[in-house]
């Protein structure tokens, strides 16, 4: 029996319910043929509203990881260092540096996954000082796995030996025999799912929503997700009342399983007017394609690889409602347009975006190292 390859692997796993964790959940929880992974769990953040927060348990926890990962490197004789480097809040990127300034000199080899786009801007914008500590802890990883090529180009930036492009996949939740109906209500129902923080675009979805309402164009909205912060919770529903659109808002709040499945399969189309400076490819957006939904996503990093312009839905300018009501409205008058991008949408994602496919292709590049 050929023999495997070792791979410690250190990683966000839900709770809580980002794209990043869903990934490396992904990851951790396949089967591979020529690889054995030991994953190690990042938990610093037990709620998308304390990134960033400095507390007693994240010191605690930093040292507690980086112990287990020179443990199990001597324990069972893994050679091979798996980490997904954060480019925000600043509180991330100095505990990645902690962490692999004390680990990475046990491993011969390192696989950076950027699952977050970016370092290579925060470093660039640092002080002199910290430019150089961040590019000689960072420096010349073995592999550099980018979602997208439209993101920042941090592998080159650090000099990796190699870099590859793969895509997201995920499971297909679809159920089966699902017929796919648009505008069951009569109004167009669009649905949202991300961190609520402004940058995620939420707030251009519901000025879009707004103005067509002062036009006559009545659209359902639902979102999804975690507020960062209480002072945002309350500027988003003032928004809410401001653009007179509370009776065709529902906010569902974080969800997961069942309850996601139903919001993809009840909405029409899927608008996500991201301009978040760690997007790196939106893993809901691919969620949304297994649904047979439409897409209305920004011009934005990786986004731009999802979105196949005039065939499974359009890009618009970042924060740009009237863009998106336009493009709403587009859908609105024509719903035979709802099915023919939503049937491309599932195309794509068979094609492209299985859970397999990911799988498949991450394991021939660790391989290769």
């Amino acid at each position: 029996m050929e023999k495997k390859i070792k791979i410690t692997v250190i990683g966000q796993t839900p709770p809580p319910y980002g794209g990043q964790a869903l990934a490396i959940e992904n990851i951790v929880n396949s089967s591979f043929d020529g690889i054995e992974l030991y994953h190690i769990r990042m938990c610093f953040s037990k709620e998308m509203n304390e990134r960033g927060k400095l507390s007693l348990y994240k010191i605690t926890h930093l040292f507690d990881i980086i112990f287990k990962a020179i443990l199990l490197r001597f324990k069972y004789n893994i050679s091979v260092l798996y980490y997904p480097p954060s480019n925000s809040p600043k509180i991330s990127v100095y505990r990645d540096l902690i962490i692999l300034f004390f680990v990475r000199p046990f491993y011969k080899k390192t696989i950076f996954h950027f699952h977050a786009a970016g370092i290579s801007e925060y470093i660039e914008s640092s002080s002199a000082v910290s430019k150089w500590i961040g590019k000689e802890i960072l420096n010349k990883p073995s592999l550099g796995v980018v979602t997208s090529n439209q993101n920042p180009q941090d592998p080159q930036y650090l000099n990796a030996v190699r870099s590859v492009e793969i895509p997201y996949g995920i499971n297909d939740d679809r159920p089966k025999g699902y017929v796919k109906e648009y505008k069951k209500s009569g109004n167009l129902s669009v649905f949202f799912m991300g961190l609520l923080n402004s940058t995620k675009g939420e707030g251009y979805l519901v000025d879009a929503v707004g103005i067509l309402k002062k036009k006559g164009v009545i659209i359902d909205v639902k979102v999804a997700g975690k507020f960062e912060t209480e002072e945002y919770r309350n500027k988003f529903f003032q928004k809410i009342e401001k653009n007179g659109i509370a009776e065709n808002f529902e906010y569902l709040g974080v969800i997961t399983g069942k309850k996601k499945t139903e919001a993809y399969m009840q909405a029409d189309l899927f608008c996500f007017p991201s301009f978040f400076i760690s997007e790196s490819f939106g893993i809901v957006l691919i969620e949304a394609m297994s649904f047979h939904l439409p897409l209305i996503a920004t011009k934005w990093r990786g986004i731009q690889s999802v979105v196949q312009v005039a065939e499974n839905g359009y890009l618009v300018d970042i924060k740009n409602a009237e863009q998106i009501a336009d493009k709403l409205s587009e859908f609105n008058n024509n719903p035979n347009l709802l099915e023919e991008y939503g049937r491309k949408s599932r195309e794509l994602f068979e094609k492209k975006y299985t859970l397999s496919s990911y799988i498949k292709n991450l394991e021939k590049e660790f391989i290769k190292i």
